[in-house]
């Protein structure tokens, strides 16, 4: 196998929305025949932790940047800064954003000013990634094609043809010399979405996929660059099947707080706000009253501050959230920084100091964890949570309140269940965006081998570099370099 930093091509295919075991499974039926001969046979296959939220836009910062989604200050799909936010408006509503809608197109606006993987690499290509600092605008191919591609297929649900877009773009870049090729799969997520995980569409899609990644190969056979190339497969999030919507919004109002929420967002007088990301999970906020944001004799604009935990219980709002069948947790932040997660059962509590993580739980461990921890650095959490039904929930729990854009709370539901009942077009029968194992553990097939055990995608930012002779600061970002 090509020794480190003799790579002089990487190619990365993420497809979006493939669980863990499923993908697992594919390999091992053999469905997935060239992924394995090419890509895993001659190097290795893990088990990689995504972040919380897990869901697309959020989850590619770490690949891209080597950053958490809290780090990067975006939160999830859809998110409110209530420093920024005043009144609503029906066009222009400074301080509220869903990437689902024209915001999509200021992704990387909303992102810290450091490089992505494209900045080191030149030429590149990318396709359909909606993350594309660095990438020249003649560069980034599905560019003109992608707004009109994603529209149709969305009302029509014929996903098909935008991946088959994306198979003839990828090769067109393999067999173009390009040093770096992007290409990311819709199609597994959004025919999960309409049918379930394994349905019929979701498999032909797998199938597809691993017939390009041959073709990929192939050519890079006949071009003599088969083993000067880097070639790397995995996935954002998981996905669990789903059965039930829970309406938020509606719980919200029925507790006398009118809710903001995708895609009313023009809502005038509104007091909280539910921001829904991949639809497992969403951020919650609450407008703080006049006499709280006149308390400082300043004048106020926006939402005010976050809210404590202890605050938002004394507004009866908390426990009312958590008798909702299929809610599995409610987090939130403490008057002391520390991170609570609330079950009807017990509540745990999330402390670091220096970066080392403390854990302890009242009642019933609402992450099942079962025990106390003290001082565990990152990796130590992830090391002894990596097998449970909530991979790395300490430190995702943890970095996702690191950012002023996340909510007041946080909510995650459980498997099978959703936290959007209303303007869902098309209805989805599949989520993601929870932090519950099958919703955070994905696939990485890489064609080099990798002996550590736990990994995180966000160490795959300095680990790809590393192939390649770029080294980053570590200090600056949140992955370190496996091998």
């Amino acid at each position: 196998m090509t020794p480190k930093n003799s790579f002089t091509r990487f190619i990365f295919i993420l497809i979006d929305g493939s669980p863990y075991q499923i993908f697992k499974d594919l390999v091992s039926d053999g469905t997935l025949p060239n992924i394995k001969r090419y890509v895993i046979d001659r190097g290795s296959f893990k088990k990689a932790v995504s972040t919380f939220p897990s869901a697309t836009g959020p989850a590619f910062i770490p690949f891209f940047m080597g950053l958490f989604p809290g780090t990067a200050n975006v939160p999830g799909l859809r998110w409110i800064s209530k420093r920024l936010f005043q009144n609503p408006h029906r066009f222009r509503s400074p301080g509220i954003c869903s990437y689902m809608g024209m915001d999509g197109l200021s992704f990387t606006e909303d992102l810290p000013h450091k490089p992505t993987l494209f900045n080191f690499f030149s030429p590149v290509s990318n396709i359909y990634n909606l993350l594309t600092r660095g990438c020249p605008s003649s560069r980034n191919r599905t560019r003109w094609i992608k707004p009109l591609a994603y529209t149709y297929a969305h009302f029509s649900h014929r996903w098909k043809f935008v991946n088959a877009i994306a198979s003839k773009k990828l090769l067109n870049a393999v067999k173009g010399g390009d040093e770096f090729v992007m290409c990311l799969y819709p199609g597994v997520d959004t025919f999960s979405h309409l049918s379930h995980t394994t349905s019929a569409c979701v498999l032909d899609t797998y199938r597809e996929i691993d017939k390009t990644v041959g073709d990929v190969c192939r050519i890079l056979q006949e071009s003599n660059d088969f083993e000067n190339t880097l070639i790397m497969i995995t996935s954002d999030h998981g996905m669990s099947n789903t059965h039930t919507h829970i309406d938020i919004p509606r719980y919200l109002e029925n507790a006398g707080l009118r809710c903001l929420h995708y895609p009313l967002l023009w809502r005038q007088q509104a007091e909280s706000a539910s921001m829904v990301s991949g639809n497992g999970m969403t951020h919650v906020y609450f407008k703080r009253d006049n006499e709280e944001s006149s308390a400082t004799g300043k004048s106020q604009k926006g939402w005010g501050e976050r809210l404590s935990m202890e605050r938002i219980s004394g507004m009866g709002v908390i426990d009312p959230l958590l008798d909702i069948e299929g809610l599995d947790f409610v987090a939130g932040q403490s008057k002391d920084k520390s991170i609570l997660v609330k079950k009807k059962t017990g509540q745990g509590k999330i402390t670091c100091l220096n970066e080392s993580l403390s854990y302890e739980f009242r009642g019933i461990d609402p992450l099942g964890y079962g025990t106390f921890y003290e001082n565990l650095s990152y990796r130590e959490a992830l090391a002894k949570t990596y097998d449970t039904e909530y991979p790395d929930g300490l430190v995702q729990l943890w970095q996702i309140f690191q950012g002023d854009r996340t909510g007041d709370l946080v909510l995650s539901a459980q498997p099978g269940y959703d936290l959007r009942a209303r303007y869902e077009y098309p209805e989805h029968h599949a989520t993601h965006g929870a932090l519950h194992a099958q919703q955070m553990l994905v696939p990485l097939a890489m064609n080099v081998p990798i002996e550590t055990e736990y990994i995180r995608t966000v160490d795959l930012f300095p680990t790809v570099l590393s192939y390649f002779g770029h080294m980053v600061d570590l200090s600056q970002i949140d992955g370190l370099i496996v091998r």
